[in-house]
């Protein structure tokens, strides 16, 4: 005979809407037709956006090297926003907070254990992408070099910190 859920636990079902009962459900299913559980499975969605970073930043380099540095920059804004919302997503354990503007809000405390200003940067980062999908001017490439420089850093680092920071949550990347 299964074990007697306490009181508290009943009232909780008890109490349930039609859409929490059905999302109850869904949880079960996901976990059966897997063999997973959930939290393993919300690793495997945070590695994935992972690697997407990665590929993102791939490519940023590539536009780099070529000097399609307004190109380049965009992507490595995107690395460093996807990277950013796997680490979020595994720390709330859902994806609450993918807006641009709130993800930053969100980071994880203990994310950085060398205290980078993680939110600064990623806000920094957005504005410029910003500037360069948007802003006619400058129109040359070659005004965009330093901003490219280092955008490219903060990519690389963000990368850095946020697989070692999955890795530590669990996730197999």
């Amino acid at each position: 005979m299964p074990p007697i859920l306490p009181a508290s636990r009943l009232k909780r079902i008890a109490e349930a809407t039609c859409d929490h009962v059905e999302k109850w459900k869904e949880g079960v299913v996901l976990e059966s037709d897997s063999g997973k559980a959930i939290s393993f499975l919300l690793c495997g969605v945070a590695a994935d956006r992972w690697k997407l970073a990665y590929a993102l930043r791939a490519q940023a380099n590539r536009l780099f090297t070529a000097q399609h540095l307004r190109s380049a920059i965009s992507r490595y804004y995107y690395a460093m926003y996807h990277s950013m919302r796997a680490c979020v997503f595994v720390h709330h354990e859902g994806d609450d907070h993918q807006k641009h503007s709130e993800l930053p809000k969100h980071i994880p405390p203990a994310f950085d254990p060398l205290g980078t200003d993680w939110q600064t940067k990623l806000k920094d980062a957005r504005l410029l992408r910003n500037r360069v999908d948007y802003e006619a001017y400058p129109k040359s490439e070659k005004a965009w070099k330093t901003d490219a420089e280092g955008i490219r850093l903060d990519a690389k680092l963000l990368l850095s910190v946020s697989r070692t920071y999955l890795i530590s949550k669990g996730c197999t990347l």
